[in-house]
């Protein structure tokens, strides 16, 4: 067993504690003899009994798990470069927990100046890695959702100023200084510019959800349409710190109205199956509301556009649809929709 200094409460005792405290364990490898010692911290972290093995470089690498072992000859290479070894990977407990281990040491050399021995310390980071992990995992899967719905997503500061958007900078070419303050303003549509400030300051004063439509200019010149909405983010006193929301492109329903045609249009497959997805409808339950079998419900289902002939059983399937929630969107280009209402 190692042993590292002694205390006034015994050799161990003190180095015991700030062991089990500290999730820590301690080693020692000498160079000359090839023979390691492993404090009884590390044989825990490791998840074996103390001196239940023989303490080896060859051990624990039989213990790492093989997509964070060294390659061939690296450790050999730091250590007669006498460079400090720091790095985390993972280790395959004997009852096959993986746990991520931080190690840190420092090669010592002797009087002639060549490494004589390497001392270390390890630490449990497995907590700190996983919350890491899912974060990185969060990150990407609100970046995924913030480009799959063409959102920009802001924040400010209390009073309602900004520092910087980086995602509204990229819709509209803007550059952090021309977006800071109410620099942002410059990319609003001139007729709409008086509007999105007055009710921007009208929210911020009230501390109350700001909901506003309004023409962005883009990079390219071009102005679209987006809704802008924004919600307090309060202190645990109720106080505000800052502002979030987010701007959602709206420009192909504030541009084109639904026409006598569209209103007529028949439906097709695909929006009375995403319709009932969005009411979590099954097809018995459109079939009881809307006094339609359920074999003709799914035969129109079936439908890759809309049916050929006149099928009077889709007026009684939209209207239920839409007095329950569901809009039906007939854009002149693209795929007929459907969205919540």
């Amino acid at each position: 067993m190692l042993v590292l200094f002694e205390g006034p409460t015994g050799p161990s005792e003190t180095l015991r504690f700030v062991e089990e405290k500290g999730g820590a364990g301690i080693w020692s490898w000498d160079l000359k003899t090839q023979k390691m010692q492993w404090s009884r911290g590390l044989f825990a972290l490791l998840g074996l009994e103390p001196d239940s093995a023989e303490p080896s470089y060859a051990l624990l690498r039989s213990m790492t798990h093989p997509e964070d072992r060294r390659p061939e000859g690296e450790l050999e290479r730091i250590v007669s470069d006498a460079m400090p070894l720091d790095r985390e990977f993972r280790i395959i407990q004997a009852n096959r927990r993986v746990r991520w281990l931080s190690s840190r040491g420092e090669v010592l050399l002797d009087q002639a100046g060549k490494p004589s021995r390497v001392i270390g310390v390890m630490f449990d980071v497995t907590r700190r890695r996983e919350a890491s992990l899912a974060k990185q995992a969060s990150d990407a899967r609100y970046r995924a959702l913030v480009e799959a719905i063409a959102t920009v997503v802001w924040s400010s500061d209390p009073e309602g100023k900004v520092t910087d958007m980086p995602e509204w900078r990229k819709l509209t070419g803007q550059t952090v200084e021309q977006v800071a303050g109410w620099g942002w303003l410059e990319a609003v549509h001139p007729d709409d510019k008086a509007m999105a400030i007055q009710a921007w300051h009208r929210s911020v004063e009230k501390g109350e959800i700001y909901d506003a439509e309004f023409r962005i200019r883009r990079r390219a010149g071009e102005y679209r349409w987006y809704n802008c909405r924004g919600a307090p983010v309060r202190n645990s006193d109720g106080s505000i710190r800052e502002w979030v929301g987010i701007c959602i492109d709206i420009h192909e329903r504030k541009v084109w109205a639904p026409t006598s045609a569209a209103a007529s249009a028949a439906l097709t497959g695909a929006q009375i199956r995403a319709a009932r997805g969005i009411l979590n409808w099954s097809v018995r339950d459109l079939a009881e509301s809307a006094k339609v079998s359920a074999s003709t419900i799914r035969r129109l289902e079936e439908l890759h556009g809309s049916p050929s002939g006149t099928e009077p059983s889709l007026e009684p399937i939209r209207e239920v649809l839409e007095r329950s929630g569901v809009e039906f969107l007939f854009a002149p280009t693209g795929k007929p929709g459907a969205r919540p209402r």
